[in-house]
């Protein structure tokens, strides 16, 4: 009896492993396919990771611009392998360059009206052609491109911000110091949009009352001028950095600051460390691509800081060549004067139409 119960109680369990078995099998099975799936998915983000980590150390896009002649550089072609070997292919660039320019030439020159964009363009390869006859004028040629006021190669920068020292130490140096902006400000492409912001006292003065960016129109430059001369009154001692805070928020490329010493102990200077601070927090790195919001260029007139502030603040937001120290020689006080006369309004007029801008 008891081996009958016995056989009977495995004969019930049979059907149970038999059961069990395939079963088994198809959890083996998808737990195979759901760690495959798992393992692709995983391989896919680390690419990509991969691929982005490596696009992030690409070097940076820096924009810039030469105080002298901050007209945008005409366009470089890219580096390509050498071809020696195929003359055709070699001087293929040019021709292409040539062919660009002869149809921006003949574009120019059959438009009925004015097209500032369209000059612009011209002007970067060369091609700008002159005026239609009757005109009696013609456009002149544009020299010494790239020549360096600051010590600076020619320029990229789309939007450019003059920060100027309006401080009561600038009273006697003023009127030339406005002239050597007016001479920047007309070398400006239509093309480039600008503002000029003044510090003095315990803030800062901008053009149009906000400091906005605006069309670098031969108007707008001439009220820039005008405002510089008749609008601004140097007077008391002042930091400079109200008035870079909001050339940097007008969203400026490219700024220029032209002072004499903007450090020292008066009640609104600040010392060197301070000022390198400040500017940190203003004008920070990127914390991928290490560049900046927007590179600050300094030009220190007169008298040179023994501190070393602009020459730092230049080092840290532009680099290299960043600085440039006018000293009471060069800009020709020891005579009276700068060695170039006052830019007057006929002098201004002529550089805008040799620049080719429109109002």
């Amino acid at each position: 009896m008891a081996q009958t119960a016995n056989a009977t109680r495995h004969d019930s369990h049979a059907p149970t492993r038999r059961r069990r078995g395939p079963l088994a099998k198809g959890v083996a099975v998808s737990l195979l396919v759901h760690a495959g799936i798992a393992s692709a998915i995983l391989g896919a983000a680390w690419g990509v990771a991969v691929v982005s980590k490596s696009a992030d150390t690409r070097a940076p896009i820096v924009l810039v611009a030469d105080f002298a002649d901050p007209a945008p550089a005409p366009p470089r072609e890219p580096d390509r392998p050498s071809t020696a070997s195929s003359p055709a292919a070699a001087i293929e660039p040019a021709i292409a360059t040539d062919e660009l320019a002869a149809r921006l030439r003949a574009l120019e020159q059959t438009s009925d009206a004015a097209n500032p964009a369209l000059d612009a363009i011209a002007r970067r390869f060369g091609a700008l052609s002159p005026a239609g006859e009757g005109a009696g004028e013609t456009e002149a040629p544009i020299v010494g491109r790239g020549a360096s006021f600051a010590g600076l190669v020619a320029g990229t920068a789309t939007s450019v911000a003059y920060v100027v020292d309006a401080s009561g130490s600038m009273a006697g140096s003023f009127p030339a110091i406005v002239d050597e902006v007016a001479r920047s400000l007309a070398r400006l492409d239509p093309s480039q949009r600008f503002t000029v912001v003044c510090f003095r006292r315990d803030g800062a003065v901008a053009l149009g009352g906000d400091g906005a960016l605006r069309p670098a129109t031969a108007d707008a430059t001439r009220e820039a001028v005008r405002w510089l001369r008749e609008g601004v009154v140097p007077s008391g001692r002042s930091s400079p950095l109200e008035a870079l805070r909001v050339a940097l928020r007008s969203g400026a490329d490219c700024v220029f600051l032209l002072s004499t010493t903007v450090t020292g102990p008066g009640r609104h200077e600040l010392d060197r460390a301070a000022l390198l601070e400040a500017m940190e927090a203003l004008n920070p790195r990127d914390p991928r691509s290490g560049a900046r919001r927007a590179t600050i260029q300094c030009i220190q007139f007169l008298e040179e800081d023994p501190g070393g502030a602009l020459s730092a603040l230049a080092d840290a937001h532009f680099g290299a060549g960043g600085y440039r120290f006018i000293s009471r020689g060069d800009a020709g006080f020891d005579g009276g004067g700068f060695d170039e006369p006052r830019v007057d309004e006929a002098e201004f007029e002529g550089s805008r139409d040799a620049q080719g801008n429109s109002p």
